[in-house]
């Protein structure tokens, strides 16, 4: 039988959802999607689906999900794996053309699993419906105030980043962890085992919406390669395209497959097939929010020539490594650069080779010279990106705090935003780093909370930089 086509916006602008298993039980999967719906102040209808509640969270409940009087666009079911079946038909006789299968239990978890899910997916076909799942935490678009998924509203940043993933809680984490520095995505998608709807299907859906202009994926597996291949490489000759692959060592594949019951597949041949299509990966987890940022908010990144300005020379070398270890280059100024540099009142015991080293005090004496020296050095054809990095002091303004302390704030503030500005007027990224997050330090929230972005982070400084490099090389279909 033919999969029906249907607009994936179901699951992500529904006019109408069915919340089937809806609970107010503290901790239960049906209060988790009724509070996600609440959090966010869905402007759409809600319909909490229950055998023995007349109310949940102050709505109508229903018996039976033919019972509801009005039309219903998405149905997500949150009920014992026993009912899952019997639920997929009454929503196909109401004429639900989405649903999506929080309940877990199947492929991933016990012999016989993938069958049944494939059963499913065949029976909600007969009726013209598609299923996401099953085993999932749900959908969010937070620009049209839907949220059905399990993170809590609080640590949601919206954005017009999307994502879709094979895997839930640990990006949720990353969205928790992103929303205190201003960054998140704002469409959400998790698929789960897959028995039907898949990645690259929500991947060729975003990729389609000129709205979006990244995508991130959480990988364990790829279910039609050919299909992927195609699709990804479309999608990347528009908009980037970010990936981390899980399940690449033997203990971790073998834990994907007890996660979504997914093939994880060897580490080299995964890793050769996304470069063909174009996608950008990244080893770690943790760098995928910070760099769809990235390649949003900067310039592309043309070649792999970094240049560090810093008051910390250990912090200055340090960084150095971590660049280098990603496949990019600190070069030595050239001689007649460094005089240009050294013309510009810089402290005698201040290095210019690259990185450039002024320490605390040169910092403050350079006055008005400082943006000149770092346009001379994105001027000189020599780097090919700026970083900035050991402003930004610890410490958070309090009643006790001096006005020389406050006024000392108020010069880093100035400075670093000095800095960022020679980005729009050269063209060239300028990233600023520092060695505390927003809540350890007064300097790095005030910029945060203005959208200056702060990365506290020598690997994730070295991995967005190369990270914009791989986009700026990509070209189209890879």
């Amino acid at each position: 039988m033919d999969k029906p086509a249907i607009d994936l916006g179901v699951f992500l602008q529904p006019r109408s959802v069915a919340v089937i298993g809806a609970s107010d039980k503290p901790g239960s999967w049906g209060s988790f999607m009724m509070g996600g719906l609440a959090g966010w102040r869905y402007p759409g209808t809600i319909y909490p689906v229950n055998r023995r509640a007349g109310t949940v969270s102050g709505h109508p409940a229903f018996p039976d999900v033919r019972d509801i009087p009005g039309e219903v666009d998405l149905a997500v079911m949150a009920v014992p794996e026993a009912f899952v079946e019997e639920t997929i038909r009454a929503c196909g006789e109401k004429g639900i053309r989405g649903m999506s299968i929080i309940t877990a239990g199947f492929g991933e978890a016990v012999r016989g699993g993938r069958e049944r899910e494939l059963a499913f997916a065949r029976l909600a076909h007969g009726y013209g419906m598609r299923l996401l799942g099953p085993n999932i935490s749900g959908t969010f678009n937070l620009q049209a105030g839907f949220n059905a998924a399990a993170s809590p509203a609080e640590h949601l940043y919206p954005t017009k980043l999307a994502a879709v993933c094979q895997g839930g809680f640990a990006f949720y984490d990353l969205l928790a962890a992103g929303s205190f520095r201003k960054m998140g995505v704002g469409r959400f998608v998790h698929t789960g085992n897959e028995c039907d709807l898949t990645v690259t299907d929500f991947l060729e859906y975003f990729g389609a919406d000129p709205e979006v202009p990244a995508i991130l994926t959480y990988l364990e597996t790829i279910r039609d390669g050919e299909r992927f291949l195609e699709v990804a490489r479309r999608v990347t000759r528009m908009k980037p395209v970010i990936a981390f692959k899980a399940g690449r060592s033997a203990g971790a594949a073998r834990a994907a497959q007890s996660h979504t019951g997914a093939l994880a597949g060897r580490a080299e041949v995964f890793a050769g097939f996304l470069r063909q299509a174009g996608v950008i990966t990244v080893p770690t987890m943790d760098v995928m929010l910070p760099l769809a940022h990235a390649l949003v908010e900067h310039p592309p990144l043309k070649g792999p020539r970094i240049g560090i300005v810093t008051i910390g020379g250990s912090w200055g070398v340090a960084l150095a490594d971590a660049l280098e270890e990603e496949g990019l280059c600190v070069p030595e100024l050239s001689a007649g650069l460094q005089e240009r540099l050294r013309a510009l009142d810089m402290p005698p015991r201040a290095s210019t080779r690259n990185p450039i080293d002024l320490g605390a005090a040169g910092m403050v004496s350079l006055s008005d010279q400082r943006q000149t020296l770092g346009r001379v050095l994105l001027e000189s054809g020599e780097v090919d990106a700026l970083v900035v990095h050991g402003l930004g002091r610890p410490g958070r303004i309090t009643e006790t705090r001096s006005e020389d302390w406050k006024a000392f704030q108020r010069f880093e503030k100035w400075t670093i935003r000095q800095f960022v500005d020679l980005e729009r007027e050269t063209g060239l990224p300028v990233l600023i780093g520092a060695h505390f997050a927003p809540w350890e330090s007064q300097v790095v929230w005030d910029l945060n909370e203005k959208g200056i972005r702060v990365h506290n982070r020598l690997d994730e400084i070295a991995r967005v930089l190369a990270g914009l490099l791989q986009d700026g090389r990509r070209g189209p279909g890879g």
